[in-house]
């Protein structure tokens, strides 16, 4: 599986929130896998799935930053 980052895992979260109540009775796991498999096409369709810097809490970023020593 691909790694994905925390805007894209935000992203399909709501692709699945919404997917839930558009199409009642589907299971949560086959709601997820097609939440990412949207997320995805998105991205190879070229599609940017970002938010500002100030949206990112700073744990995150901190911990993608790369370490100095």
């Amino acid at each position: 599986m691909t790694r994905t980052g925390y805007v894209t895992e935000a992203a399909i979260s709501v692709i699945a929130a919404r997917l839930s109540i558009e199409v009642p009775g589907l299971s949560q796991t086959e709601i997820t896998r097609i939440s990412r498999r949207q997320a995805e096409d998105l991205v190879r369709e070229g599609y940017r799935i970002t938010v500002p810097v100030d949206a990112v809490p700073a744990a995150a970023r901190r911990r993608k930053a790369t370490r100095t020593t």
